[in-house]
C-alpha cells in the first residue's frame, strides 16, 4: 500500500481550508444558517421539548454538509482552476486528494464544529464518557459524505451543476432522515428505506450516545455506518473521474 503524501494534505489544508477561513469568515457563518434555523424553528413548535434533539441534528448537518461540499469544491477545482490537471502529473492519488479535501473543509467549518460542540456541552449531552464514540461517529460520517461528495463531483460536467446538486444532496441527506427528530416517530415503512442513509445511522448513534434514545440497533447502525464508508471510499477511488478523458 503507497503511503500517504502528509506534507501535500497539510500544505492543500493550508491553501483550501485555514486562507478562506482568514479571509472569508462571513462566508463560514453562512452554512450555519439552515442548522440555526432548524434549532430555532424546533424550539418554537416544541417549546424546547426537542431542543436537544435539534443540537445533535445541527451537529451531525455541519458534519454532513462540510462532506457534501464535495461535489460542488471538487468539480469547482477540476473543472475552473484545473488543480486536478497538474496533480494528475505528481505522485498525488485520488486518496490524497480526498483527504486533502476533507482536511481543508474540516478546518474551513470548525467554527461551526465549535459552535455545535460548546451548545451540546451546555445542554449536557457531551460529556467525558460519551465524547470518543460521538466523534468517531462524526469522523466516519465525514469520511462517509466525502467519499460521496468527491464520487459525484467528479462526474459532473459543469460547475453550473454542482450547486444545485450538492444542494439536493444536502436536504436528502440532512433533512428528510431523522436527524433533527427521533428515529421512531417515522412510520416503519418509511425508516426502513431511509435507514441505510449514512446520516439515519450517525443520527441513530449520536442520539443514543447522548442518552436522547435508548435503540438496540447500535451494533447494526455502526457497522452499517462502517461498511458503508469504506465502500464509498473505494469507489470513489476506483470509479471516480480522476484523469479527465
Amino acid at each position: 500500500m503507497r503511503p500517504l503524501k502528509i506534507k501535500f494534505i497539510l500544505a492543500f489544508a493550508r491553501f483550501y481550508g485555514v486562507a478562506p477561513l482568514v479571509r472569508g469568515i462571513v462566508y463560514v457563518f453562512s452554512y450555519l444558517t439552515v442548522p440555526l434555523a432548524e434549532l430555532f424553528l424546533i424550539y418554537m413548535i416544541t417549546k424546547g421539548e426537542f431542543v436537544k434533539f435539534a443540537v445533535d441534528g445541527g451537529l451531525i448537518t455541519v458534519i454532513a454538509s462540510n462532506g457534501l461540499a464535495f461535489i460542488a469544491d471538487f468539480a469547482f477545482l477540476r473543472l475552473e482552476l484545473k488543480i486536478q490537471d497538474l496533480l494528475v502529473a505528481t505522485e498525488i492519488s485520488a486518496g490524497d486528494y480526498i483527504l486533502a479535501l476533507t482536511f481543508s473543509n474540516l478546518i474551513y467549518s470548525s467554527p461551526g464544529i465549535l459552535t455545535y460542540v460548546a451548545l451540546a456541552i451546555i445542554y449536557h449531552l457531551l460529556n467525558p464518557f460519551n465524547f470518543f464514540p460521538v466523534f468517531m461517529t462524526l469522523l466516519i460520517l465525514l469520511l462517509n459524505t466525502s467519499a460521496i461528495g468527491f464520487f459525484i463531483g467528479s462526474l459532473i460536467s459543469h460547475v453550473r451543476y454542482s450547486w444545485g446538486i450538492g444542494a439536493i444532496a444536502g436536504t436528502l441527506l440532512t433533512i428528510l432522515p431523522p436527524v433533527y427528530y427521533p428515529y421512531y416517530l417515522l412510520p416503519h415503512v418509511i425508516f426502513e428505506l431511509i435507514y441505510p442513509l449514512p446520516t439515519t445511522l450517525a443520527s441513530i448513534l449520536i442520539q443514543n450516545f447522548t442518552g436522547l434514545v435508548k435503540t438496540s440497533l447500535v451494533v447494526q447502525s455502526f457497522t452499517v455506518l462502517v461498511v458503508e464508508t469504506v465502500v464509498f471510499y473505494y469507489l470513489s477511488i476506483r470509479f471516480s473521474r480522476w484523469v479527465s478523458k
